[in-house]
């Protein structure tokens, strides 16, 4: 079981470096275009570029951080129950955690497919806009394999 939860760490820790950089890029990215619009030559498709990049550093951080837990979290109310208590509500949001996130991914996929076909892309770059959303699809789906695993660990009496 360790070696199935290094593994898991370490695929989600790359998901969230290519996310930092992503997000690195469109600080600079950004930066670049603020500079040469000072210069009157403003970066053309900056828009589509940043909505794009966005959507990656979202999607691919979304794992890691909830596995390490670090969204926001309001458990005033939760820390007040006992112990066996507390871990079945914190297995039964997750339950519906994954069942939002395959839903979600359901529907990225079918958003894919339907952008595929009507050849859906930007008005700039021309970009298909298809593999962002099956990017997204794909995120959402390892987010419940996170889920998924967090309450394994739970079950299991190895959580927090």
């Amino acid at each position: 079981m360790r070696v199935w939860y290094a593994s898991e760490h370490a695929f989600y820790r790359v998901l969230l470096l290519i996310s930092g950089i992503t997000l690195a890029f469109m600080l600079l990215f950004t930066m670049t275009d603020v500079v040469m619009r000072a210069f009157g030559k403003p970066i053309v498709g900056d828009f589509e570029i940043i909505s794009f990049l966005g959507a990656v550093v979202i999607g691919f951080a979304l794992p890691y951080t909830s596995l390490y837990r670090g969204h926001v979290i309001v458990d005033f109310f939760i820390e007040l129950l006992p112990k066996r208590v507390r871990d079945w509500v914190e297995i039964a949001t997750r339950i519906i955690g994954i069942l939002l996130f395959l839903w979600m991914s359901w529907n990225f996929i079918l958003m894919s497919f339907d952008l595929m076909e009507t050849h859906t892309v930007t008005p700039v770059f021309r970009l298909p806009y298809y593999p962002i959303s099956f990017g997204l699809s794909f995120c959402c789906l390892v987010l419940c394999f996170s889920l998924f695993s967090q309450i394994m660990r739970i079950l299991g009496g190895r959580h927090e």
